[in-house]
């Protein structure tokens, strides 16, 4: 799930005016507020949002992988759900036990289900495993789902969920030599992954405000502006106001996200506008860096899929900004 700050895509072409916030009144000139600003506002900034935000998105489509705190595999469905439910709350503060399993006869399964209802995510989200060498086959599921509605992520919340018909998941083991269990095929299944941009705001404002105030830098204020292009293709703004003693100054950072089949996403069209004399200055010595990244690709995903392929991959900016996708064994 990198770069939440990508999102902060651009207008293009002729995009409506009126999808687009009123700039932010600017206030006065002093280039010696410059430089401090403009130290916390480089794009190492913005890849910090990108790792919080897109790393929940990764998680949340981990859920293609489990890793069990154990170098054994479970023996029985009730060894599996305890092993499952002490990953996950290693993961998210959570009021209950998430994992129920129901089973045919054990390593089949008749279902598989996550519930993370307003789960609370512990700090930020650590490394999708990469489990090494070959895997075994271990599981069989008929019915998965994993949901989780308004689960907390620092200021803000998203929605996910997941659902898949008859899974067959392999055994691996990560770099600590815990298993991982790992989605090898799949007949058919669906992944949605969603936020409002109210909760994305949040998360942009958290995280801004707390690497500004390390310079003495106060953001008062930050809007964001989404707009789809395509069913793969997204763009908006953000524009953030900051203050250095009794200076102010209005930014505009600008972009846009697509994406392909596999979930790999792509930066283009970055941007940064000022509003006022400082922003200028500011903007100026942004742009170099941004450029550093403008047509840079990341993957979404990041996980060993097996058989399973992804297909009619969407991103769309309503209500709520969503991923979703479609996916199956060929």
């Amino acid at each position: 799930m990198q770069m939440l700050s990508r999102f902060r895509p651009a207008e293009s072409g002729g995009a409506r005016r009126d999808s687009v916030r009123q700039p932010i009144p600017d206030a006065s000139h002093s280039e010696a507020a410059t430089e401090e600003f403009t130290t916390w506002s480089r794009p190492r900034t913005l890849l910090f949002i990108g790792r919080w935000g897109f790393g929940v998105g990764r998680w949340a489509l981990a859920f293609r992988m489990f890793t069990l705190k154990t170098a054994a595999f479970p023996t029985t469905a009730p060894e599996l759900t305890r092993c499952l439910n002490e990953s996950l709350r290693d993961l998210f503060n959570l009021p209950k036990d998430p994992v129920s399993v129901r089973e045919v006869s054990y390593p089949h399964l008749a279902s598989l289900a996550v519930s993370l209802d307003r789960a609370q995510l512990r700090g930020q989200p650590p490394p999708v495993p990469s489990p090494g060498g070959k895997t075994a086959p271990a599981l069989q599921v008929d019915t998965f789902s994993a949901r989780g509605s308004a689960m907390s992520v620092g200021p803000a919340a998203i929605d996910f969920s997941l659902e898949a018909q008859h899974l067959d998941l392999h055994r691996g083991y990560d770099a600590d030599g815990n298993v991982v269990l790992i989605l090898h095929r799949a007949a058919e299944g669906r992944i949605e992954i969603s936020a409002s941009p109210s909760d994305i705001e949040a998360l942009i404002g958290e995280v801004a405000r707390t690497e500004a105030g390390k310079h003495g830098v106060a953001i008062d204020r930050v809007q964001l502006s989404l707009r789809s292009n395509s069913p793969r293709s997204l763009a908006a703004e953000i524009r953030l106001r900051a203050k250095k003693l009794f200076v102010s100054t209005s930014l505009r950072i600008t972009g846009q996200l697509d994406l392909d089949e596999e979930l790999n996403a792509k930066v283009s069209g970055l941007d940064c506008i000022g509003e006022g004399a400082i922003a200028g200055i500011a903007c100026g010595i942004l742009k170099p860096h941004l450029q550093k990244i403008d047509g840079r690709e990341f993957s979404l995903l990041s996980l060993p899929l097996g058989e399973v392929r992804l297909r009619d991959v969407r991103i769309a900016a309503g209500d709520k900004l969503s991923i979703a996708a479609e996916f199956g064994s060929a």
